[in-house]
């Protein structure tokens, strides 16, 4: 009568704009499953519906349906939950609300397969599924594939389930909805321990399904599972450990099952938990507690209510446990009870055996009557014959029908296909593009303040701000290589390239990178480190400085004047530890568990920090788990926060050790440049620029020297080149990479497709940092890359060398080690222009060279052989065609292999690169990189 009355309350009292307030629904909603009786319930969820139909709500009105066909399927009135399950997806389209749609379409799947209807139960799972694969609903797709592969267990086709259930967990995790993956996993575990068509279940299937139990049911995933749900993982968990002949942990899971279904009324988990205690104590042989957990099994529900088969095992274990200790008496009245289970449903077999046999006597006794009446079965068997053409017919046309739709959602499809990729490309695009854009203007910032800061003439004060543009450039540099890193962390290219670091120094130069701002704020800024010195780790050093710098860069910008900041580093059970530790305010309990999340910026913590993306502590997360590792936080609001990384720790071992780079050791604030600041003088370059700023600056820097020509773009080059004639070739191109009408790469193949200008070094100038761009610049010889931002030492180094290895094509003589001498007559030769054939020819070669590559003892003869010429003939060819001496040329393209090699990410120390190069040692193929290419191999790895 009082839930009446509530229900007439709201259709008299509640005002007309309660449906469109969705937090007042949500809460109407939820009352709905509060009540214990079904007609409680139901008069509630009709008085809703009137106010839904009353103000035309689809939507709220499917909701309604659809909690109380999940109310009575909670009650165990199937049929009627299947009824308004069915009601709840027709009253509204997917687009309207896909959550209700979807999970009212798995309701009535779920619904048909518990009544044994497996068809219809699979053809409204699989119609689901390809709806959520239309639309993308990612998470309505997994519980799709969970619900698919629970229907098909009770058919036993247990090898179709399981990829579905994989592939449930796997999204779940994509996805990182814990809900959804305890789920699937619960599944998974069902699959495993359900029984097949043929053969029993495997121990090993067994043992997995307990351990995935075992692992929800116990931290972190436990807190997320609901009372009703723990409490059936514990009565399977209990039978698994049975079947696994595991009777000691069985008994202890299924009492503590039977003691929370008892607690929360949970009747029928109760009776499955104690029917297993009985099960288990007759394997036992401990027959009076068989006798007791089976006698209070029957307790719980009436014999008309109960399953006739659970009812019927029951009293199987009843009459075996007390036929074991002697009491026949009782065994037989259970012997009695079971067998007349088994006469009932032996009757209904026999009933419906006669029934058709009865069905089968009137049809012979109609052919027998028909028989006798030859004209009407003329007539029969002609309007048959009509009938099935007809149907014939209509089969065909529907057949047709449907093929026609299908190639058509197939087409559809593909097109959806098509545009989904074409997006991606725009996407890759827009990243290539914006890195190209800000990274253009950050050399022209960076560079000339550069050149300011190194001017010795200038006052110390206008030195001190030029410094501080350079170190506030690198700073917006990194906000863009975030920025990058976004992407890529998106589309799965992220690659983690570790190399060798000494630990302690490079923790102690990033934490020196942030004194300035923490004196400037006034704030107590300390570092603990208790790491060894001379411990050398692998480590992808930029990926482990992003990480180290957003911890302290929000540590210093979240943390009151005054307060103090402390950065502690360890290793402990194996991993580097990096915590940055604060006394500011903390951190809001509201936006505790988002703060890693994409995006997000707490609201609660007001603080005068300025404002950020919202990206850096997510980008942190996900370097940090790329790496293997961990990200974790500890605040407590209004004392502090306390953010730690714990990263796998590899430890290189003495005999791989490498000499350590200035970045292990320097000053953060140091610019590192020991190259000239001029150019080799009298020379002539090429450079290929749209960007007229960038034309300017690198003018300034190489005009001093050199006699610089401009383009802006790869034909204006060409034409320059064509136009030029063979006398004004320059001497050396520094070409950009993106540029309208033909970029750099298209530029660089026409330039070594050429029988003259092929053998102009080229530079290319690029903001596109991954891997395949930079493979993609490299050639055999003098060719290099240099990656924007850059500053004028570096172009000066990079250009100095290039010119430097183009002059030596013509120096003919060679005294290498590996190689023999090159004769008087050979030093004085002038290298020619290569021909085709030439070119041809170095290209075979180049195989051959390569092939033997790994073999120090690499030589003349060996070469000669698998070229099928004289040694002679091989030496004054390669001169000719490359202008280098035998020696040289393997060694340019042993360089070449070893650019590649950490071009590729794969190898992580000096050693390895050396050696698969062919080289003898570390120190001479470090030496020999560093005058080829004018960059310490460390710089790169």
């Amino acid at each position: 009568m009082r839930n009446l009355l509530i229900a007439l309350f709201l259709l008299t009292a509640m005002p007309g704009k309660l449906v469109a307030q969705q937090t007042d629904n949500k809460k109407l909603l939820k009352k709905i499953l509060t009540f214990k009786d079904a007609d409680s319930a139901r008069r509630y969820s009709d008085s809703l519906l009137t106010l839904a139909r009353r103000d035309n709500n689809k939507t709220f009105e499917a909701k309604i349906l659809y909690r109380v066909a999940f109310k009575y399927y909670a009650l165990g009135k199937e049929q009627t939950a299947l009824e308004y399950a069915r009601k709840a997806f027709a009253a509204i389209s997917p687009t309207d609300d896909s959550t209700t749609y979807v999970k009212s379409r798995l309701l009535v799947a779920y619904m048909l397969s518990r009544g044994g209807q497996n068809e219809p139960a699979f053809k409204e799972a699989f119609a689901t599924l390809k709806l959520t694969d239309k639309y993308n609903w990612r998470k309505l797709r997994i519980e799709t594939k969970i619900c698919i592969a629970d229907i098909y267990r009770p058919v036993r086709e247990i090898d179709r389930a399981l990829p579905f259930a994989q592939q449930a967990i796997d999204e779940a995790k994509a996805v990182k909805d814990t809900g959804l993956y305890i789920f699937a996993m619960s599944t998974l575990s069902n699959v495993l321990s359900g029984p097949k068509k043929h053969g029993d279940i495997p121990v090993a299937n067994t043992t997995k399904a307990a351990q995935i139990l075992e692992t929800l049911l116990s931290t972190p995933y436990k807190e997320h599972i609901a009372t009703f749900d723990r409490t059936n993982y514990l009565g399977n968990l209990g039978r698994l450990y049975e079947m696994l002949k595991q009777y000691d942990k069985a008994e202890a899971t299924l009492l503590t099952a039977i003691d929370t279904a008892y607690k929360y009324d949970y009747l029928v988990l109760a009776k499955h938990s104690l029917n297993e205690l009985a099960t288990l104590n007759l394997d036992r042989k401990d027959y009076k507690k068989a006798i007791l957990y089976g006698n209070k099994a029957l307790t719980i529900q009436p014999g008309n209510q109960a399953n006739r088969v659970t009812q019927r095992n029951i009293y199987n274990k009843l009459e075996d446990a007390y036929a074991n200790i002697g009491d026949y008496k009782k065994a037989y009245e259970f012997a009695v009870k079971e067998n007349a289970l088994n006469d009932t449903i032996l009757t209904t077999d026999q009933s419906r055996f006669t029934a058709e046999l009865d069905e089968k006597y009137r049809n012979d006794k109609r052919l027998l009557l028909a028989a006798n009446r030859n004209s009407l079965l003329q007539q029969q068997r002609n309007l048959t014959i009509i009938a099935a053409i007809f149907i014939l017919v209509v089969l065909v046309i529907t057949y047709l029908w449907l093929a026609d739709k299908k190639r058509k959602q197939a087409a559809a499809l593909e097109r959806e296909h098509a545009q989904l990729a074409r997006l991606d490309e725009m996407k890759t695009r827009f990243f290539a593009n914006v890195s190209h854009e800000l990274k253009t203007p950050l050399t022209l910032i960076m560079g000339p303040a550069e050149q300011l800061a190194q001017n010795a003439d200038l006052p110390e004060q206008h030195r001190a701000s030029a410094k501080t543009i350079v170190r506030n450039s690198k700073k917006l540099l990194d906000m863009v290589n975030e920025l990058l890193d976004l992407g890529k962390l998106e589309t799965g290219n992220l690659q983690v390239k570790a190399g060798q670091v000494q630990l302690a120094p490079f923790i102690r130069l990033l934490y020196k990178g942030f004194a300035s701002a923490a004196a400037y704020k006034q704030l107590t800024y300390t570092l603990t480190c208790t790491i060894n010195e001379n411990l050398h780790v692998a480590l992808d050093r930029d990926k482990f400085e992003k990480v180290a710098n957003n911890f302290i860069s929000n540590a210093i910008k979240y943390t009151p004047a005054g307060r103090a900041v402390n950065v502690k580093a360890a290793i402990e059970n194996g991993m580097i530890i990096l915590s940055v530790e604060d006394n500011g305010n903390g951190i809001h309990p509201a936006d505790e568990r988002q703060i890693f999340d994409r995006y997000y910026q707490g609201s609660q913590n007001q603080t005068n920090a300025d404002g950020g993306t919202g990206i850096g502590l997510s980008i942190a997360k996900e370097l940090a788990e790329a790496m293997g590792g961990t990200v974790t936080l500890h605040t407590t609001f209004g004392e502090g926060s306390r953010f730690t990384a714990r990263i796998p720790l590899v430890e290189v071992t003495a005999e791989h050790i490498t000499l350590k780079t200035d970045a292990d050791t320097g000053d953060i604030t140091q610019l590192s440049h020991n190259t000239a600041v001029t150019v080799t003088s009298n020379k002539k370059i090429l450079v290929v620029e749209d960007h007229d700023e960038m034309v300017g600056y690198i003018t300034s820097v190489l005009s001093a020297d050199c006699t610089v020509t401009t383009a802006g773009n790869g034909m204006q080059a060409l034409q320059l080149l064509s136009d030029g004639g063979k006398n004004s070739l320059p001497d050396l191109i520094i070409s950009d990479v993106m540029m309208p009408e033909m970029d750099g790469f298209t530029l660089l193949q026409k330039l070594k497709e050429h029988p003259v200008w092929c053998s102009i070094p080229v530079i290319m100038l690029t903001a596109l940092t991954d891997n395949h761009n930079k493979l993609k610049a490299l050639n055999i010889g003098v060719d290099d890359y240099l990656t924007k931002p850059f500053v004028a030492g570096e172009l000066v180094a990079r250009v100095n060398n290039l010119l430097a290895n183009a002059g030596n094509r013509t120096n003919l003589s060679d005294s290498g080690p590996a190689l023999e001498h090159d004769t008087e007559e050979d030093a004085n030769h002038t290298a020619m222009p290569p021909s085709p054939a030439d070119l041809a020819w170095i290209s075979k070669l180049e195989t051959v060279v390569r092939r033997h590559i790994g073999k120090s003892e690499i030589n003349l003869h060996i070469l000669s052989d698998e070229m099928a010429i004289s040694e002679r003939q091989l030496n004054r060819r390669i001169k000719q065609i490359t202008g280098l001496t035998p020696n040289k040329y393997v060694r340019t393209i042993r360089l070449q292999i070893a650019r590649e090699a950490i071009e590729s990410g794969k190898y992580r120390t000096v050693a390895e690169i050396s050696y698969l190069a062919g080289f003898e040692t570390p120190a001479y193929f470090s030496k020999l990189f560093k005058e080829h290419y004018g960059r310490d191999v460390n710089d790169i790895l």
